[in-house]
């Protein structure tokens, strides 16, 4: 299932907030419009919209679920506090153990692959909830040109069920790495330990996601953000007794047109065995691949029989595959 507002801010609204040209939006990122919230909507609330449409599309009820994985970037409702504990009492999910995840735009993912092994390991339990909801456009600084790259950022949000011993949709298998050596290029300052806030720079840019050192992001990204997308990719793969001749459709995390066209080019996959939400929805964070996956159900391009993986990269950096077939 998943939840997305009805605002849209537009590629000429981005274009004029950040006086950037217009068509650095179209042509270089490729993105029209993007979802953003409307009426301070919150994301444990799109979450709880996102849980309820999956528990309606799977036929269950809420007190059937016993496990509920919350995975966003971070950005809660509240600073120390539950956003999985909070979707819990929203949906009446009573028995459910509830808790948080947090690796970034791969934390959708990740959680899936948790969830997926607690059920297995836990003879309690049969049913888990994964929900993935982020508020990403409220963390973006327009006026900071050098954080071009998360003018995308948008708002959303996705819940998958996962079954115990169901025969159809099986997860297959889950891989992930880690390359630390751009940890500090992207972050937003302001409210940790380190820079607590405070009445003299609760209004400054440090509460906005920052990219610093951009020739070194740039620099590191050009030199293993690929390699290692195709590196948990294949393993996945690999894991799972098959090999990337084998996948139908792959989805993975939104960024820049080009940056997309080269992971296809470097998989030997072409972007028709993809969903697209960039142009019309933004990059929704740990939702992405979720979206896609929704998306393409609905229209019908998922069929019996398909091999399907679930691909994303998250600051930090690190990158995950998730392996399914369906």
């Amino acid at each position: 299932g998943y939840y997305l507002p009805t605002g849209r801010m537009t590629s000429l609204e981005m274009s004029q907030l950040s006086n950037t040209p217009e068509n650095v939006f179209i042509e270089k990122i490729g993105i029209f419009q993007k979802c953003v919230v409307t009426d301070d909507e919150q994301p444990s609330e799109m979450g709880t919209k996102a849980a309820l449409s999956a528990i309606d599309n799977a036929g269950i009820r809420a007190s059937d679920i016993d496990l509920i994985v919350y995975c966003g970037v971070g950005d809660y409702d509240y600073r120390l506090w539950s956003q999985a504990a909070k979707i819990q009492s929203e949906i009446g999910a009573d028995k459910a153990f509830a808790f948080e995840v947090r690796n970034f735009c791969n934390s959708g993912n990740l959680g899936i692959d948790i969830c997926r092994n607690m059920l297995i390991a836990n003879t309690e339990f049969t049913y888990g909830l994964v929900v993935c909801s982020d508020r990403l456009s409220s963390l973006v600084d327009y006026s900071n040109q050098d954080s071009l790259s998360t003018f995308m950022f948008a708002d959303g949000a996705t819940a998958a069920i996962l079954k115990k011993g169901e025969t159809s949709n099986q997860i297959l298998a889950y891989h992930a790495v880690t390359d630390s050596e751009a940890v500090d290029c992207l972050k937003i300052p302001l409210g940790g330990t380190r820079l607590p806030f405070h009445s003299d720079n609760v209004d400054q840019s440090l509460n906005y996601m920052q990219v610093a050192d951009r020739e070194k992001l740039d620099k590191i990204i050009s030199e293993v953000y690929l390699e290692n997308y195709k590196k948990v990719i294949f393993k996945s793969l690999q894991k799972s007794s098959y090999t990337i001749n084998d996948v139908d459709v792959i989805f993975t995390n939104q960024g820049k047109k080009s940056l997309l066209i080269n992971i296809f080019s470097w998989l030997g996959l072409t972007l028709e065995q993809t969903f697209i939400s960039l142009p019309e929805h933004g990059n929704l964070g740990a939702s992405d691949t979720l979206l896609g996956l929704c998306k393409s159900i609905e229209e019908g391009k998922i069929k019996p029989g398909n091999l399907v993986v679930l691909a994303s990269s998250a600051a930090g950096f690190s990158w995950g595959a998730l392996t399914i077939k369906f």
